[in-house]
């Protein structure tokens, strides 16, 4: 039978089949056809091979089915064969071969359950950005043979590093690779382009103009069309279009610097910790030093979800450094974690909480230098993506979005603490005073 294959299931389905790699990894742009070229992939090998299991992840099992299983479903309705082999259980979210037991489960990863107790033979993460890395790894420990793996690179996260890994393979994509594209969406798509096509490169995921890398103050010449009709979009174009990451234009936090975990021991200055509580969310705690000046000094102690965890709250703490006598700043949303932390002798305080204290706390955080060790994954991952809304004229609003934000709201707890308690003078209290 017939598929509309494209060039990205030419790209990777040879290494399926040649079991080169344990992980493949689609990446890229919008409408590059990736996740629908692996349902093709699935529906085959689930012809060919008696009792295979695969199991399809989401962050979210009602999105998984709206979008993932939805693709399968296609697949399957779009040869009349396939729909006498393939039986759907719609309430248990599967396709079953019903002539040799081969199943596939479309599931979310906010089912925990799920997450701990399935074995599968493949395991497929649709958009892997939504994921924690511990929800991964039960995943993963869990699959006997390949793991697959698709996002479009819209910020840094923890699964970059995967790059690094003799086992895993990356393959990009991006619209022109499918030829069955609708001339809308294409259009759509090259709209976002900003500058004038053929004028620049593409070096290693990189644009740049005559071997430079590009920037606002230096470009290519503007796209003629795009930037007229007011279509030019720089970060959806390297995004979505390409298919090769970009900061986001509304990003909160800029100008951050790094330094070594090594450098950050030696510092001469007391350690301080920021603690946002969660239990299908991650659990996040920082470490921060401050040199009594203008900058915070940052260090990740704990990014896991309480449901996978594996030990109390408590001796976690304790096993990553934190003593009950070191000052420990909590989500007060959640006091009774803060008081259950109290029995256990942790000198636990509630953040201060009120009128617009997001809004002031982001703004105190922004007026000092913020300095991170290169091994807080997770909080590198948070700062790229942690962003103000848009309203309905793609504008920044002044409210954060609430996604992805649990090491952004310790780090923001202890500072403001250290901020009020110390009585401090940011950088722009002490302009003002200077003026």
């Amino acid at each position: 039978m017939d598929f509309k294959v494209t060039r990205v299931f030419t790209k990777y389905n040879q290494i399926f089949l040649n079991k080169e790699y344990r992980q493949i990894v689609l990446y890229g742009g919008s409408r590059s056809s990736k996740t629908y070229q692996l349902m093709i992939s699935m529906a085959i090998e689930m012809i060919k091979r008696p009792r295979l299991r695969i199991t399809v992840w989401r962050n979210e099992k009602v999105t998984c089915r709206a979008t993932v299983m939805e693709d399968f479903r296609s697949v399957v309705n779009s040869h009349p064969l396939l729909t006498t082999i393939f039986k759907e259980n719609k309430a248990k979210g599967t396709y079953t071969n019903i002539k040799n037991g081969s199943i596939i489960l479309f599931e979310g990863a906010d089912s925990i359950s799920k997450v701990l107790g399935l074995h599968q033979h493949i395991s497929i993460f649709n958009e892997i950005t939504e994921f924690a890395e511990a929800v991964y790894l039960q995943i993963t420990q869990r699959t006997e043979e390949t793991i697959f793996a698709d996002y479009n690179p819209s910020k840094k996260f923890w699964f970059d590093r995967m790059k690094l890994r003799a086992d895993t393979v990356f393959i990009h994509s991006y619209f022109k690779d499918n030829p069955f594209l609708a001339q809308p969406i294409i259009d759509q798509l090259l709209s976002y382009e900003p500058w004038l096509p053929d004028s620049y490169t593409i070096d290693k995921g990189v644009p740049k103009y005559k071997d430079k890398v590009i920037t606002k103050e230096y470009h290519p010449p503007p796209h003629p069309t795009n930037i007229h009709e007011k279509t030019a979009d720089e970060y959806m174009w390297l995004v979505y279009g390409l298919g090769i990451g970009a900061e986001k234009p509304n990003k909160i936090y800029r100008g951050w610097q790094s330094m070594t975990k090594a450098a950050y021991d030696l510092l001469p200055y007391d350690e301080m910790f920021g603690l946002d509580f969660g239990t299908s969310n991650p659990t996040a705690c920082v470490g921060v030093k401050f040199d009594g000046d203008n900058t915070f000094f940052i260090d990740q102690k704990i990014y896991v979800p309480m449901s996978v965890a594996g030990t109390s709250l408590g001796k976690l703490l304790t096993a990553k450094g934190v003593k009950h006598d070191d000052m420990l700043v909590c989500d007060s949303a959640k006091m009774n974690y803060v008081k259950t932390l109290r029995q256990e002798n942790f000198k636990a305080i509630p953040a201060k909480k009120g009128s617009d204290s997001i809004n002031l706390g982001i703004e105190i955080v922004q007026s000092f230098n913020i300095v991170v060790t290169t091994r807080s994954e997770d909080i590198w991952e948070e700062e790229g993506g942690y962003s103000w809304e848009l309203d309905r004229y793609n504008k920044p609003t002044d409210k954060p979005l609430k996604k992805d934000d649990h090491l952004m709201d310790a780090l923001r707890y202890i500072i403001t603490y250290i901020y009020w308690w110390y009585g401090l003078k940011s950088r722009k209290d002490k302009e003002r005073a200077a003026s």
